[in-house]
């Protein structure tokens, strides 16, 4: 871990594992709303349901897709913390701001990378 305090990397660390669990907790109940998924709905024949099934269950994948980045994107900044690599920037290497990182945990970049990025 960079230059990190070692309390301030495992509250971090248990902030990423309550995200994931929340995150895991989402995704559930995301797969068990979509109306594809839901067999009563198939026996309707009311006009408009197939137009509303097919509008809910596309914007349930992009919020599972959403929420599968996000778990992803936590494993991956666990086992950064595991490996000791945990808060080094993955463009330029240098290490990310402490205060980048309490705000977003997941941050892969520091603040210079990220806004060269998103321009």
């Amino acid at each position: 871990m960079l230059g990190f305090p070692g309390k301030k990397v495992d509250s971090i660390k248990r902030v990423l594992l309550r995200q994931q669990a929340q995150v895991e907790k989402n995704l559930k109940e995301v797969e068990e709303d979509d109306p594809v998924n839901d067999g009563s709905l198939a026996e309707t024949s009311e006009p408009g349901t197939d137009s509303y099934i097919a509008d809910t269950h596309t914007k349930t994948v992009i919020l599972e897709k959403q929420l599968k980045d996000t778990k992803t994107s936590i494993i991956v900044a666990l086992s950064k913390i595991k490996s000791g690599s945990y808060g080094k920037c993955e463009k330029c290497g240098k290490q990310i701001e402490l205060g980048r990182l309490l705000a977003m945990p997941t941050a892969s970049l520091c603040l210079s990378c990220s806004k060269k990025v998103s321009k």
